[in-house]
């Protein structure tokens, strides 16, 4: 097994809404060939474990909670979810750590990806990190 890693980060403010595909910005660093940023998210490539950090900033647009979660090609990584509650106007962080597992036989690049599930906002900041272990 190969070690790889990508961080990006995206600083700009973006109105996300609710479903909606959060935007990660340019690669910080990379190394390796097993994972890769395309488009709004990160493509990971090979058999192994990959761990993944997401840290979001988030200014809710009214009271309540605003929930972030993972998806690995379009369906949420179980229990890769976070959320935060909040007043609104007041920037809230939402931290999600998790570790999937890649079987063997992959064929083609799985892509990770940063939804807002639940409650509209604004997000100011996203950074997040996916090593291959």
């Amino acid at each position: 097994m190969s070690r790889s890693l990508i961080q990006t980060s995206n600083q700009s403010a973006q109105a996300v809404a609710v479903g909606g595909i959060i935007g990660l910005g340019s690669t910080l660093r990379r190394f390796g060939c097993n994972c890769r940023l395309s488009g709004n998210g990160i493509e990971i490539l090979g058999e192994g474990y990959y761990t993944i950090d997401a840290n979001v900033s988030v200014t809710p647009t009214a009271a309540g909670a605003v929930t972030v979660g993972l998806f690995l090609n379009g369906v949420q990584i179980p229990g890769a979810i976070a959320f935060t509650t909040g007043a609104a106007g007041v920037p809230e962080a939402i931290v999600i750590p998790t570790t999937i597992r890649q079987g063997c036989c992959c064929d083609g690049a799985d892509n990770i990806t940063c939804v807002l599930i639940a409650g509209a906002g604004v997000v100011n900041n996203i950074a997040v990190r996916v090593v291959k272990e």
